[in-house]
């Protein structure tokens, strides 16, 4: 499924039987790999994590394969449905393909109606192009990661966590994009992402029916 991160995908393999285990597959996606081009154009000091690029499809796997292997097949997956043509709109927005995907992933977390995802990337790159923190909370949920009392991941954010979630990945906390994605989007979101819509909104609130209520102010968005 579309969004979510190593970790989620690593247990799904293993319940399926896929993998031996999702510490394997985990491990082996924070490694890295080097095998194909477009996961090294990342900025220096990097993680080397795959996280982002692992393709988000339906899948037909031999049971107990390498976690490698796995991964190779998915980023094979993702390297080919990043076209020509995606590459030429993508260089014309002068954003490196790791900051589509990363852009991309918030996106996807953040986006439930599909036909949002255009006009919630164009919030975010208005952001960016004013210098204005992104505040997603979707990064603070990957920061927190696994909730072990309620036995899941992306636990909704508290207010005060904006704060008290001291990590690079917090955008409360440090502006611009975080280090690297925050989940593995689809490429609808990535599409969004390289084309997003032209907006004056800097803000947006979920209305609780999966669509959001956008502003272009800080009253409105209150109001």
């Amino acid at each position: 499924p579309e969004g979510w991160r190593a970790e989620e995908i690593g247990a799904l393999l293993e319940q399926e039987g896929v993998v031996v285990s999702a510490g394997e597959f985990v491990r082996a996606v924070r490694a890295g790999s080097s095998d194909f081009g477009f996961v090294l154009d990342r900025p220096a000091g990097a993680s080397p994590s795959l996280e982002g690029f692992l393709f988000p499809d339906t899948y037909q796997f031999d049971q107990r394969s390498d976690a490698n292997l796995v991964i190779a097949i998915m980023l094979q997956n993702f390297g080919n449905q990043i076209s020509e043509g995606v590459r030429n709109k993508l260089s014309a927005t002068g954003r490196t393909l790791y900051e589509a995907v990363t852009l991309a992933s918030i996106v996807e977390r953040e986006a439930v109606a599909p036909d949002e995802r255009e006009l919630i990337a164009g919030v975010y790159t208005k952001r960016l192009s004013i210098g204005m923190y992104l505040q997603s909370d979707p990064t603070v949920q990957y920061a927190k990661g696994y909730d072990a009392s309620l036995g899941k991941w992306w636990n909704p954010m508290l207010q005060e966590e904006a704060i008290t979630v001291a990590s690079p990945y917090n955008t409360f906390l440090n502006p611009g994009l975080p280090p690297g994605p925050i989940c593995n989007p689809g490429l609808a979101s990535l599409m969004a992402a390289i084309e997003p819509t032209e907006t004056e909104y800097l803000f947006f609130y979920h209305k609780g029916d999966g669509t959001h209520a956008f502003a272009a102010t800080y009253e409105e968005h209150l109001r």
